[in-house]
């Protein structure tokens, strides 16, 4: 179990948090002190709510009719209905086995997908949720969830994904969580590269290439749970961190002291 940490944070929006507002306060930006392992349960709750929901809508998708005619302009016509709801601006994309690709708005591509990790995982019939990469059709850093195709008679014939800007959702996800400056959040795959953070500047660094984060950073990502001290920019951070089953990620929500 997470030991506990008191947070001092100034609550923005007070999204989740809309009780603990007293009478007659100021509405701008009170500040309050919340337990620790409520900010990180909201931000892990949210950030995979998210992701969840495009997954299910691909999973849905993918068994379609639009999907399975193998009709690039019968899938990039049925999109828009189909991922109503989610992160706005994802990519979106299909691809055949050998890697050629089409991408809505954009149409098919010059490069192949077939060396992607996420690829390789969902045309051998997995579904691929959380690699970071950088996009290479709209050149922006996303997380991809990505899902099998299969044909009537259960052979895979193709994939369908949605590359979700991670960007914008960290700014979804800071107004969700109706945090202020005071607290800090962030989230990195299993090699260290980040992929949401309170300050976006970081995202799609690699943090164990940070030399003074490397060792704090690797016993978080090999551990499922705990709390951590660190330093970073000559500041030292305390948060709790979590594993999640459904990202890989390694989330971790604190304070800098």
């Amino acid at each position: 179990m997470l030991s506990r940490l008191s947070l001092t944070v100034a609550l923005a929006a007070t999204v989740l948090f809309p009780a603990i507002v007293p009478a007659g306060a100021a509405a701008a930006s009170p500040v309050f002190t919340i337990d620790g392992n409520v900010g990180l349960q909201s931000f892990v709750s949210l950030t995979d709510a998210h992701v969840r929901a495009t997954l299910d809508a691909l999973v849905i998708f993918s068994e379609s009719p639009a999907v399975r005619s193998g009709s690039w302009t019968a899938i990039q016509a049925a999109f828009p209905s189909a991922m109503r709801g989610n992160v706005p601006d994802a990519t979106y994309l299909y691809a055949r086995p050998n890697g050629s690709y089409w991408v809505a708005g954009k149409g098919l591509q010059p490069v192949s997908i077939a060396d992607r990790a996420y690829f390789k995982e969902a045309i051998s019939g997995k579904n691929a949720v959380g690699d970071v990469v950088l996009s290479r059709s709209v050149g922006n850093v996303v997380a991809v969830v990505a899902v099998p195709v299969r044909d009537a008679n259960g052979k895979i014939v193709g994939i369908v994904g949605a590359g979700i800007d991670l960007a914008k959702l960290t700014a979804i996800l800071t107004q969700e969580m109706g945090i202020g400056s005071s607290a800090v959040f962030w989230a990195v795959d299993a090699n260290g590269i980040t992929a949401l953070h309170s300050d976006p500047a970081n995202i799609f660094n690699n943090a164990l290439k940070v030399p003074e984060l490397k060792n704090a950073l690797q016993h978080m990502i090999a551990t499922d749970s705990g709390t951590q001290t660190y330093a970073f920019k000559g500041k030292t951070r305390t948060v709790l961190y979590r594993h999640s089953p459904l990202t890989g990620w390694t989330y971790g929500f604190g304070i800098v002291h």
